[in-house]
């Protein structure tokens, strides 16, 4: 009597492997859960540096659209100097001009290197957040299989017989459309209960069944008949 055993051992298998599904799954679930932790704290790092990067950039415009309306009045102040002919007033009022310069061109570059790092930091964000939307799908796809398996796995414990696990739902549907062949009687034949009852030939049946439809035909008086009748 080795059934038993042999049930018994499939079962802890059967258990063991289970064990070991929810295992990696909850392992793989945690992994996930954690990447998605740590990328959600760099997108939102990477979403403050950007604001600030892009304030920073906007200050440094500002100041650069005031400097140059100082550049502007400077030069005007230039120009009165040298119409009054003071030489010495106008050359102080030059060199103002082109200190002003040299402060809005670096403040310039400063600024297109204030808008290159705005562009980098967007890029980066558009790339985390790509990222952390994958993370979540594979995150809720991960928890639905391993719902799914935890399901199968409590509707395969239920079921009699040998069969681990439910039927998948392809093979059912492949079932349904190729139905198994019946071990019935084929067709024709009138099959009756184990009692017995002998089994009624379709051929004969309907050899039978035309013959009643033939009429005899009627017989004729030859010479040859009625002396015979006679003697």
């Amino acid at each position: 009597m080795t059934f038993p055993w042999r049930k018994l051992f499939q079962s802890i298998q059967d258990d063991i492997e289970g064990v070991g599904n929810a295992v990696f799954g909850d392992r793989a679930e945690r992994l996930l859960d954690e990447e998605i932790r740590e990328v959600d704290e760099l997108l939102h790092n990477t979403r403050n540096e950007h604001a600030a990067a892009k304030a920073r950039r906007i200050d440094t415009q500002q100041r650069a659209q005031q400097l140059k309306a100082e550049i502007r009045e400077t030069e005007a102040a230039v120009e009165a100097q040298l119409k009054r002919r003071r030489t010495t007033a106008a050359r102080d009022a030059a060199g103002e001009v082109v200190r002003l310069h040299a402060q809005l061109a670096d403040m310039q570059a400063d600024a297109a290197e204030m808008e290159l790092q705005e562009a980098k930091f967007a890029q980066l964000q558009s790339q985390l957040e790509h990222r952390l939307r994958r993370l979540k799908h594979q995150l809720d796809t991960q928890r639905a299989t391993a719902s799914l398996q935890r399901a199968q796995a409590a509707v395969a414990r239920r079921q009699p017989g040998n069969a681990p696990y439910p039927e998948p739902a392809p093979a059912s549907a492949k079932r349904m459309r190729h139905p198994a062949k019946t071990s019935g009687k084929p067709t024709g034949q009138s099959a009756h209960d184990d009692a017995g009852t002998v089994e009624i030939d379709p051929v004969a049946d309907v050899l039978e069944r035309i013959a009643k439809r033939i009429k005899p035909r009627p017989t004729t008086n030859t010479p040859s008949t009625e002396k015979a009748r006679r003697r």
